[in-house]
């Protein structure tokens, strides 16, 4: 089994705040900080930023590296491959999700109410995060799973760029995730596809 190194430490932690859009477009990253806030060395955080470089979520520039921009024309084709992928993994998830995954999903919908409930915008976002990969693992689908994650999915709203988002929406959120895991386990494939076509948050 692969052993996760420093680097691939680094490359996690920084890429899910990508995804996440927890750091605004056009941020810079110095190696230093992001050194001492995971606990690495700089060498490992220059590797993870070569890694997101190359991957797209990171823009090399003159002065370092920065967080890269996405268009709407950006954003529209990202979602439209994100609908592919996950009304995929529900078909499959239909007929294969297990207790435990069921469990998983459910947990992460009560950590997603808790943070919306609070106005804690950006832990609603992370869960949100959360949620979608689980959901992808509950396919049972190794490659599927290596297609989802390449395909570096970030979350769409602009609001959480700025975690601005009224506590009225996040808490819709959560309950529209809620309603996604009870159509699994209903196996409710029309409401399940339909609930993963609406916008992200």
């Amino acid at each position: 089994m692969h052993k996760t190194n420093k680097a691939d430490k680094a490359y996690i932690v920084i890429r899910e705040k990508l995804i996440a859009r927890a750091l605004l477009p056009g941020e810079r990253l110095v190696e230093s900080v992001w050194a001492t806030q995971i606990n690495v060395n700089r060498a490992d955080v220059r590797q993870a930023f070569s890694r997101l470089v190359g991957e797209g979520l990171l823009v090399a520039g003159k002065k370092g590296v920065f967080v890269r921009e996405f268009l709407p024309e950006d954003m529209r084709e990202l979602n439209e491959i994100r609908l592919i992928l996950e009304t995929s993994a529900a078909e499959l998830a239909i007929n294969r999700a297990t207790a435990e995954d069921i469990a998983k999903l459910e947990e992460i919908c009560q950590h997603m109410a808790m943070m919306a409930e609070n106005g804690y915008a950006m832990g609603v976002y992370e869960a949100d995060l959360r949620f979608h990969q689980t959901f992808i693992d509950a396919a049972h689908n190794a490659r599927l799973r290596v297609l989802y994650q390449n395909a570096n999915l970030p979350l769409s709203s602009n609001d959480h760029l700025t975690n601005v988002a009224s506590p009225e929406i996040l808490v819709k959120d959560a309950d529209e995730h809620r309603m996604i895991v009870e159509s699994l386990k209903n196996k409710d494939r029309e409401k399940l596809r339909n609930l993963l076509a609406k916008p992200l948050l």
